[in-house]
């Protein structure tokens, strides 16, 4: 049977079951989760559902599936559906994460899974109520490179972490991508921002304070965001988001004794350097050295040679054939296990983001017409 579309009751190899999946939203999102999905013999997908049955059709035919449905109801209805991956417009988010578990299947949803702090409490309330899976899709989370990250972190590898650098922006045409500028549910804060900020929460812990500089369109939706989060244990967090302009997109953590840094592109990253800080004093040249060293330095080229040889340990930690596949992995795993939550992305977790996020639009300054 099609592994993307069909029921596969029995058991794989491993000896495991497999689980099926109903697909809500028929958006690019949808499309590179079926991609995934593709790949994982565990999962089937048996029916898609959107709003306009013409296009939940058309999706079904590309990708295999053999239930297309025009409205939610009819695939939450569907007793072989174990699990819900939800992917419609960031204001459908909670809505439909709701009403999945109210059915009783377990949800996968998109990040960001709400659009406030109080409409994601809401959210975790079904899922606490009807004891069903709830995680949101912060599939940087389950990523190798950024587990090595947090771990190093929470072990305090190089002592004790300090600062977090984290950016993450690509200018957008509005025109190209509505959905990003215009209504509820749009603007870099949530599409953009959580990426960061959730990794904040990751390696540096509990927030104690946000300082945030927004800019903002015409109508008011936050476009390029900057942070400044201090945490409880005393870290910092400089963030950077936005829609408008390109940023370099790294992600650094700069410890007591040294730094870690995760590779360009830092979403999907799959290699991270470590970087420890030389000992006190080691660069500190001694009597007949220094003459020495000082007419080195003064050679451009030796310089450059220099600057250009990378420092650290660099180590690889792959993610396999799709980007996604170990967010989805680790969702399997939590179903296998019969969990309600992830360690990796736990409620609490998704809350705080969110919470971060609330802050850091009180900050938000006087809407400015401005003209073309």
């Amino acid at each position: 049977m099609d592994a993307r579309g069909r029921a596969m009751e029995a058991p794989d190899v491993s000896g495991k079951r497999s689980w099926r999946f109903g697909v809500v939203g028929t958006g690019a999102m949808s499309a590179t989760m079926m991609e995934c999905l593709a790949l994982e013999p565990r999962a089937s997908v048996v029916a898609v559902a959107s709003t306009d049955t013409t296009r939940a059709r058309a999706f079904a035919a590309r990708f295999g599936i053999a239930n297309a449905h025009g409205g939610l109801d009819e695939l939450l209805a569907r007793p072989d559906v174990d699990a819900v991956y939800v992917a419609t417009a960031t204001r459908d988010h909670a809505s439909h994460a709701i009403a999945a578990l109210e059915a009783g299947k377990a949800v996968l949803c998109e990040k960001p899974f709400a659009i406030c702090a109080e409409q994601g409490q809401r959210v975790l309330e079904a899922a606490r109520r009807h004891s069903r899976l709830f995680m949101e899709g912060q599939w940087t989370a389950a990523l190798p490179a950024f587990r090595e990250l947090v771990r190093l972190a929470r072990e305090r590898a190089l002592g004790e972490p300090v600062l977090l650098h984290s950016e993450f922006g690509i200018a957008h045409d509005p025109a190209a991508h509505p959905r990003l500028f215009e209504g509820a549910g749009a603007g870099v804060l949530l599409d953009f921002g959580v990426y960061p900020i959730a990794l904040a929460l990751q390696v540096l812990g509990p927030v104690r304070s946000v300082d945030a500089a927004l800019r903002c369109s015409a109508t008011g939706v936050d476009v390029h965001a900057t942070l400044q989060l201090v945490h409880e244990h005393g870290g910092h967090s400089q963030l950077a988001a936005s829609l408008v302009a390109t940023l370099p997109n790294r992600t650094s953590l700069s410890f007591a004794g040294g730094h870690v840094e995760l590779a360009s592109p830092v979403m999907g990253a799959e290699r991270l350097r470590v970087c420890p800080a030389p000992p006190v004093g080691a660069a500190r040249a001694e009597g007949a050295k220094r003459p020495l060293v000082a007419a080195l330095r003064r050679q451009r080229w030796l310089r450059r040679l220099k600057s250009s040889l990378a420092g650290g340990d660099a180590r690889e930690h792959p993610f396999g054939a799709n980007r996604y596949a170990p967010q989805l992995s680790h969702f399997l795993a939590l179903l296998d296990a019969g969990a309600l939550e992830s360690e990796l992305m736990p409620h609490a977790a998704s809350l705080a983001v969110l919470r971060v996020i609330d802050a850091a639009r009180q900050c938000r300054p006087p809407v400015v017409e401005s003209s073309p």
